[in-house]
């Protein structure tokens, strides 16, 4: 669903409750973890062909080969973006190793994608104590801290993971969406700028940076960029969901609705431009909503964090 109820400042009136959070309520399916167990009765004493020692390696040669095949499918999965199947497969490797930072940074980031943050933060909690100074870790660990609403934590995680290890696109980003949720929306957008040399035209980073601008008031840019983002293939549904918010702040409800219900049940999208409308006929709201002048946003935008 789509809850509208984020801060922005259209055309520099008042501070308006308004934005989509983009939410995936997914069950996490489990991944059985396979087994192994045998019993050989000795017969006769010239019968230990299968020894104690034998019988470790056939095991240990079993699991490997589970491992590896378990592996495989996660891997697949997260290129194919199934992140639910992606969880499952690398939270098995993980309960099988909680050492395996591949089996940990994955699992946490497929378990971001379906909205399980709480169970994401505690994959990295246990992650960063053990590996306090690496890049990769202090990376995930501060997207899954902005998804989870500690822009603060998040912000100093993300700057010091692109301070150990320069040139990733996605941390950029996500410091952006840190600093977009403190308020500090110059300093998001030029991290948006920085991620967008590394990763020209990339959707993701295109509608932060257009979330950015609206909330920010500046809804003619905010337009410009996401109008960008949703032209490429590669766009998701928040790019359309979020610049279906900025026309209908702007007015055009035809389109928004449009854009609404090419990701969401008719009655849902209807719903929504329907309360769009009615907020922004409601004269009395503008007086009210002037007390937010000059304050921050409290809840988390419909980022794209990958």
């Amino acid at each position: 669903m789509i809850d509208i109820r984020r801060q922005s400042r259209p055309s520099g009136r008042s501070t308006l409750f308004i934005a989509t959070a983009l939410c995936s309520a997914l069950a996490l399916a489990g991944c059985a973890s396979t087994g192994t167990g045998s019993s050989t009765g000795a017969g006769k004493t010239g019968e230990k062909g299968a020894s104690a020692a034998d019988t470790d390696i056939a095991s240990g040669a079993t699991k490997a080969k589970s491992d590896a095949a378990l592996r495989e499918a996660a891997i697949s999965s997260t290129k194919t973006q199934d992140y639910v199947a992606a969880a499952a497969y690398w939270g098995g490797l993980y309960d099988r190793n909680a050492d395996d930072m591949e089996a940990a940074l994955n699992y946490s980031r497929s378990l971001r994608q379906i909205g399980s943050i709480a169970q994401a933060l505690t994959v990295m909690q246990r992650a960063k104590q053990a590996h306090p100074d690496d890049a990769a870790v202090l990376g995930e660990y501060g997207k899954t801290l902005a998804a989870s609403g500690r822009p603060d934590q998040a912000q100093a995680n993300l700057a010091r993971a692109n301070e150990l290890k320069p040139g990733d696109w996605t941390v950029l980003s996500a410091e952006g969406v840190a600093l977009d949720q403190l308020g500090r929306y110059d300093e998001a957008q030029s991290r948006y700028a920085d991620a967008l040399k590394l990763e020209p035209g990339n959707p993701s980073v295109l509608t932060n940076l257009g979330l950015s601008y609206a909330l920010q008031g500046n809804l003619d840019e905010a337009e410009t960029v996401l109008r960008k983002a949703v032209a490429d293939s590669r766009a998701n549904a928040s790019a359309r969901q979020n610049l279906a918010v900025v026309l209908g702040l702007k007015g055009n409800f035809d389109e928004a609705t449009r854009l609404a219900r090419s990701d969401l049940p008719q009655n849902v999208a209807d719903n929504n431009i329907a309360y769009l409308r009615d907020m922004l006929t409601q004269p009395a709201l503008w007086k009210q909503m002037e007390t937010l002048d000059g304050k921050t946003a409290q809840a988390a935008p419909a980022t794209s964090t990958p």
